[in-house]
Order: C-alpha cells, then sequence, then structure tokens
C-alpha cells in the first residue's frame, strides 16, 4: 500500500487579478453582485494584495515533507488552485493508493472541512483511491499548548495581566449561519470543546466568545456578533482585549483586516485597547503537534 498526506484548505487569492474567479467558485455564481469584487479587492489591497494564506499552506506543505520523511506531501485548496480534484490525479499517477487527507481548517463547517471532503470523495471514488480522514486535530494536547502559549505570550507582550477585571479574552470564531448548525453541523460545538481545553492551560479570568466576518446570506446567523459584544464589555468595564482568533489557524483577511484594522478601528471608536493573538502559521510548533499526529494516525 503507497499512502500520500494530502492536506486541504480553503485558498485565496494571492493577487488582485484572482479574486473574480475566487468569489466565482466560492458563490457559485458566474454573474457576481454589483460592487462586489471591487469591495473585496479594497479589503485585499489594504493587507498588501492578497491573501498570504495559500503561501502559509504551501510553507505547511514544504516543512511537513521534510519532517515526515517517509511519506509525500501534497496542498489542494477548495476554491483556488490547485483544485482538490487535480491534486488527486496526481497522486494517482504517481502510483498512491491511498490518501490519508488532513483539513487545515481547525474545526469542521459546512463551508470549510465539510465542503473539503465532500469534493475529495467524489474525487477519490473516480479515480479509486482508498481515502482516510485525519479528523479533529483541534483536540491534540500539543495544539492546545500552543494556543495557551500564544495567549501568554501576547499578554506578556502588551503588559496585560489576564487576571485583572478589565481585562478580557475574547475568542472570535468565523461566524456562519444558525441553519447550519439547526442542520447538525458540530461547528460550534468543536470551538467551544477548544477554548475549554485552552482554557484548562491559562490563569483564570474573564472570557467569552463572539463571532466575526458575519456573510451577507439571509436568516439568522451566530449570535452574539463581535462588535455587539464589544459594546457590551465596553459597559461593563473592560478596556483592554486579547483576541484569539480561535477558528483560523493561519493568518488570512479575515484576521489581517477584519481584526487588525477593521475591528480595531472600531474599538478605538469605543476607547478600547485591542491586541491578537498570532495564529499557528506555519510555526515549527504546530508542524511537530501535525506531524506526530500525522504518524500515529497513519500507523
Amino acid at each position: 500500500m503507497r499512502q500520500a498526506v494530502l492536506l486541504l484548505a480553503y485558498g485565496g487569492p494571492e493577487k488582485l487579478a484572482e479574486i473574480e474567479p475566487f468569489m466565482q467558485k466560492l458563490l457559485r455564481r458566474e454573474t457576481l453582485p454589483p460592487g462586489l469584487v471591487e469591495r473585496v479587492e479594497k479589503k485585499y489591497a489594504a493587507i498588501g494584495g492578497g491573501s498570504p494564506l495559500p503561501g502559509i499552506c504551501r510553507e505547511i506543505r514544504d516543512k511537513l515533507a521534510t519532517r515526515l520523511e517517509d511519506q509525500a506531501v501534497f496542498l489542494a485548496f477548495r476554491y483556488t488552485d490547485p483544485s482538490i480534484e487535480e491534486v488527486v490525479g496526481k497522486i494517482r499517477q504517481q502510483g498512491f493508493d491511498t490518501i490519508l487527507a488532513l483539513s487545515l481548517s481547525p474545526h469542521s463547517s459546512t463551508i470549510s472541512s465539510r465542503a473539503y471532503y465532500d469534493t475529495l470523495e467524489k474525487a477519490v471514488a473516480q479515480e479509486g483511491i482508498e481515502l482516510k480522514r485525519l479528523e479533529n486535530w483541534y483536540r491534540e494536547k500539543g495544539y492546545n499548548r500552543l494556543l495557551a502559549r500564544r495567549i501568554v505570550e501576547t499578554a506578556e507582550q502588551h503588559g496585560l495581566d489576564l487576571s485583572a477585571p478589565d481585562t478580557h479574552l475574547l475568542f472570535s470564531g468565523h461566524n456562519i449561519p444558525q441553519s447550519y448548525i439547526d442542520q447538525g453541523d458540530t461547528y460550534v460545538d468543536e470551538i467551544k470543546a477548544n477554548i475549554a481545553a485552552v482554557q484548562k492551560l491559562l490563569p483564570a479570568g474573564n472570557s467569552s466568545l463572539a463571532w466575526q466576518s458575519k456573510g451577507n446570506a439571509p436568516g439568522a446567523w451566530l449570535e452574539p456578533e463581535i462588535e455587539t459584544h464589544l459594546q457590551e464589555l465596553k459597559g461593563k468595564g473592560v478596556s483592554n482585549l486579547l483576541v484569539v482568533p480561535v477558528s483560523f489557524c493561519m493568518d488570512h483577511l479575515e484576521t489581517l483586516y477584519d481584526l487588525d484594522l477593521e475591528l480595531k478601528d472600531f474599538c478605538s471608536g469605543l476607547d478600547l485597547n485591542l491586541y491578537r493573538t498570532r495564529p499557528a502559521n506555519a510555526d515549527d510548533d504546530f508542524i511537530e503537534m501535525l506531524a506526530d499526529f500525522i504518524q500515529r494516525q497513519s500507523s
């Protein structure tokens, strides 16, 4: 049996010219609403002209390939190139008959890991390849220690006392429609379990979970939305906020723009000090955790 590791991720436009095809694939429509591409372009322009996520994913792939000396490591994106179908074809051409698939989204949701795996299952069925999912790595002690370490380091860097009454630890998750949860999506439960595991490694203090980057789809979305929640915290005497983007393990538009620029500006209007922890990205402690997880799951 020859097996290959396949990393799956959301993808993202690395240049402004890639934004329109990215949005078309993401929204599954050829004709986009008027002004949408221009609005998104302005956001990406504000963070340097493109998403760093694909590059971070490639770095993760390359570091894992070095760490997993006896494993071939591939990378595919759901909404940009290289596509899942294209990479599965390459894996088959190179003689592998089993894929160990790992989503780089920490928690499963309808638009992240579930979408990746649905596409992957169709592709492997066409190629006649066996599939094994490597799921729930957010439960790994090494990952929770990593998140806790980032929180403590960021607090120390900015002179924050996590146990002080005017300081609040705010875990931020990407918002999704409530209908997904009503239909059995485990996303919220997974995030709450992740937060509980991290908090066991931290000093006692005030903390909560709020939702960011709400989309435009009609209907109810998860609550509380982060802006509303910040106003509530301000009313309770909070002046320092340490935000942990718990649903992201890599920097991209939702951290670099939505949090670092848009939300920071919002906090300035409320006279709140906003600080953010760094995601795992392609840091060595994250690579070691993933490598150990893959090795245990593949044996």
